[in-house]
Formats: structure tokens, sequence, C-alpha cells
């Protein structure tokens, strides 16, 4: 799971650096600054808590499939 976590983090990533790339090139961009600031705040909280997010993932994919274990190991002791 933490991989999928990692290819969202590492798509976001290249998707900002191509924003701030397009942004360098826009004519007026003075007017969008305050609107790219709200939002790369705002990707920052997001990363921040994907990043946090990874362990909990692991732990529960991992609680899943012991519990699926020993459903399994429970239903041939019946």
């Amino acid at each position: 799971m933490s991989y999928q976590i990692s290819d969202t983090y590492d798509g976001i990533d290249k998707a900002m650096r191509l924003m701030r790339s397009s942004m360098k090139g826009m004519p007026e961009r003075y007017r969008y600054m305050r609107h790219y600031d709200d939002l790369r705040r705002a990707v920052a909280v997001l990363l921040v808590l994907l990043e946090e997010a990874a362990p909990w993932m692991d732990e529960t994919r991992e609680a899943k499939e012991s519990t699926t274990r020993a459903k399994q190991m429970l239903a041939a002791v019946r």
C-alpha cells in the first residue's frame, strides 16, 4: 500500500514542478500568485498527510491479512 502512496506523492510533486515552470513563462503572473501560493500550501499539507498515512495503511493491510489467515485456520479446525 505504501508504494501507492509513494506513487501518488511523486505524481503530485511532478505536477507541482510542471505548474511552477508554467508560471514562470506566464505573462502577468502576479495576478495569479496568491492563488498559486494558496495551492502550494494546501498541497504541502496533503503531502504531509500522505506521508503520515503510509505506515497506518501498511498496518491496516497486515491486520486484514492476519484476520483472514486466522479465519481460514478456524474454518479448517471446525
